[in-house]
């Protein structure tokens, strides 16, 4: 639809404030508007665990998002490079589901083996 020219789109000036009818632009121009759709979030995802662990450790987490060579999403509910660090994102109902993974996993890694008998004793 973009390509036709059903669905416009304005990146070359930041918005100053919703209209009635639309979008009123810092530079003065102005877009009528049946929905607006705010692309946010491209970028590394990594920049923010390097502000908060800094450059040395930060720069050890791995890809997130993407796919890997076995076409799992990088990163994301996974291992990312750091000891006990996660990454979850994505919807409420994705970082819901998968932190039960998550917590599996932690909690898995902590307790030593269970070791049984082939007859079942400890």
């Amino acid at each position: 639809m973009i390509i036709d020219g059903k669905i416009g789109l304005k990146n070359n000036s930041t918005i100053k404030e919703f209209t009635k009818t639309g979008l009123r632009f810092e530079d003065g121009s102005t877009l009528d508007a049946d929905l607006v759709v705010l692309a946010t979030g491209f970028g590394d995802y990594r920049d923010g665990f390097r502000k908060i662990l800094g450059e040395e450790l930060g720069g050890e987490v791995k890809q997130i998002w993407g796919l890997d060579g076995e076409g799992e999403p990088r990163g994301a509910w996974r291992d990312v490079g750091v000891e006990n660090l996660w990454c979850m994102m994505g919807n409420l109902a994705m970082a819901r589901y998968h932190s039960r993974h998550v917590a599996l996993r932690e909690f898995f890694s902590a307790v030593p083996p269970l070791r049984c008998g082939v007859d079942g004793r400890v």
